[in-house]
């Protein structure tokens, strides 16, 4: 329960503060509803003017926002290299790799289901074909391991691509309507008329470059994190491995 509730808090967190900003705007809508044209326009006003491509844009914002906060609090170093398992690997490999410390390690990572307790307990799998065959498992499990892990930020990646796009789906959508109407009306049309076509077009761009940007931070941030992990999950499988070489 405890790991459910830190995974999820931030995403909850994020809806509320979300929510919050949209009861802000609609409290200051009235106001430019009485006097169109007149004052700044709100969030919820902007989001209402940009039409059905903004709506989209939100609803995006706020999955690809929630999944990276969570995966920020998730996907890290405590959690994918546990503090101490090392280093209880090493007090049970102290005097050799016996029958009864191979088995303790064993039932020490059968526990820990973390990226480095998978990879150590693959090597351990196959204590019995030798060094060389523990160590490719290891490898193969690392890689695996890795690819679990980046297909999750890769949806980051993925967001921000798709946001772009669509920011520049409303711009495209909104000029084409602006031109659509001056060309219904040769004798001039009139600017109040199309401001709200450009503020669709302007008001998707911004909001698509806002979720691109952040997106990509995170997702190249995160990444670091998962290669670093990856390296350090390597080198500490290699030391424990080198208790299997054959003397």
């Amino acid at each position: 329960m405890r790991r459910f509730i830190r995974a999820h808090l931030p995403v909850l967190a994020l809806i509320c503060l979300v929510a919050v900003a949209q009861l802000h705007g609609a409290d200051a809508a009235p106001a430019a509803v009485d006097k169109p044209g007149s004052g700044p326009k709100s969030l919820l006003d902007l989001i209402f003017i940009a039409g059905p491509v903004e709506y989209v844009l939100v609803l995006l914002s706020l999955i690809s926002y929630s999944l990276a906060l969570q995966w920020v609090f998730t996907v890290k170093r405590e959690t994918l290299i546990p503090d101490g398992l090392a280093d209880e690997l090493h007090n049970i490999m102290a005097e050799g790799p016996t029958d009864e410390a191979v088995e303790n390690a064993r039932n020490l990572v059968a526990n820990d289901r973390s990226m480095l307790g998978n990879i150590i307990a693959s090597a351990l799998d196959k204590k019995d074909f030798g060094y060389d065959t523990m160590k490719e498992a290891s490898e193969v499990v690392g890689a695996a391991e890795q690819n679990k892990y980046m297909g999750k930020i890769s949806w980051l990646s993925m967001f921000a691509s798709s946001a772009t796009l669509l920011g520049l789906l409303g711009t495209v959508s909104g000029i084409i309507t602006s031109f659509l109407k001056m060309s219904a009306n040769p004798g001039g049309v009139d600017p109040n008329l199309l401001a709200a076509d450009i503020g669709e077009a302007l008001v998707c761009t911004g909001t698509g470059l806002f979720i691109a940007i952040g997106n990509l931070y995170l997702f190249f941030w995160l990444r670091g994190r998962v290669n670093q992990c990856v390296l350090d999950a390597a080198v500490i499988t290699s030391e424990i491995l080198d208790y299997f070489r054959a003397r």
